[in-house]
């Protein structure tokens, strides 16, 4: 991938986001309300979601350069999370905000007892993202494109574009999606979330199968995030796996973690870095995201996301030296 952009010619941003521009609302509870039970919310948090703004929103904490398409609302909602999402550094010319149609909206219920989460979707009036989004006039130049698959066909149409000049292609996957083989057949990376795979494949369907049928379908890269487990992958040189960190009573909020996966997937790409030690890099940066309330003030700096990569890499050290030393 070039870095960059040529000279005189246009701008290319490290990443490109498209996908679905959210209003986050999330209540923080001391366990999930039984049926007809009242209680009191521990803190109340409003801030952007969706998975690709998240992911777009770490990179920019990591001084990427970024770049948002999407559409929503011209009302106070879709004017807030354009605003925070350029105070990350995103750059938001791109965001289209209309009157003909509703910000989306997302509301959030954390049980502080186990850091899970349980989420409602609005039912918002909303517009389909314009194709010409993706138009060889429009689409911004990028090292990197990023999607959730959501406005399929323009997404589409950006990944093809994007390959075309050269970019690569990562797709964030937690359900199938229409045009579900055009979508294998132009994504460079295809990270799917265990959720998927029963969903796609079947009931009885192995993340270690799956990685290899998706790569049948296409992308160079497949990856499949497992939760607090991490992560398996395979590449045409083999199969990894990536586990998962545990720190006694650390996980807080897990929303927003596998987005900050992608965002950190995609900070190693940029790197140069090969597909396992970019999944090593996101695993652990949404890990450490899963310790503070909100997907975004949760998203950690560079230094702690490499600290914790040491810390695991000196305790497998020491392992074999002890391992070595009985032997």
């Amino acid at each position: 991938m070039k870095k960059g952009a040529n000279a005189g010619g246009p701008h290319v941003y490290d990443c490109v986001g498209l996908g679905f521009c959210v209003a986050d609302y999330q209540c923080l509870l001391d366990r999930f309300p039984t049926i007809d039970e009242k209680t009191v919310a521990k803190k109340y948090i409003h801030q952007g979601g969706a998975p690709v703004v998240t992911a777009l929103v770490a990179l920019g904490k990591w001084k990427r350069d970024v770049a948002m398409i999407g559409i929503a609302g011209d009302d106070d909602e879709g004017r807030f999370i354009t605003k925070e999402m350029a105070s990350y550094g995103v750059d938001t010319t791109h965001v289209i905000l209309t009157k003909k149609t509703e910000t989306k909206k997302a509301f959030v219920w954390i049980d502080m007892s186990t850091g899970s989460r349980t989420m409602v979707l609005g039912r918002e009036r909303v517009i389909p993202l314009p194709a010409s989004a993706a138009s060889e006039k429009n689409l911004p130049f990028c090292r990197v494109f990023h999607t959730d698959g959501n406005e399929t066909p323009v997404a589409l149409k950006a990944m093809q574009l994007v390959r075309k000049r050269g970019g690569e292609t990562v797709i964030d996957t937690g359900r199938p999606r229409e045009q579900m083989d055009e979508l294998f057949a132009h994504s460079d990376h295809f990270v799917a979330s265990h959720s998927f795979i029963p969903k796609f494949f079947g009931v009885r369907a192995k993340p270690e199968d799956a990685v290899w049928k998706i790569l049948e379908r296409g992308p160079k890269v497949a990856l499949i995030t497992l939760g607090e487990k991490g992560c398996i992958g395979a590449t045409a040189d083999g199969e990894f796996h990536v586990p998962g960190f545990n720190r006694k009573d650390f996980i807080v909020d897990t929303t927003g973690a596998g987005d900050v996966f992608h965002g950190g997937y995609i900070h190693g790409l940029l790197n140069g870095w090969p597909p396992k030690r970019c999944a090593e890099f996101a695993n652990a940066a949404a890990f450490l995201s899963c310790g503070s309330i909100g997907a975004r003030a949760g998203i950690p700096s560079l230094g702690q996301v490499m600290s914790l990569i040491a810390e695991r890499n000196a305790g497998k050290r020491n392992r074999r030296i002890k391992h070595s030393a009985r032997a």
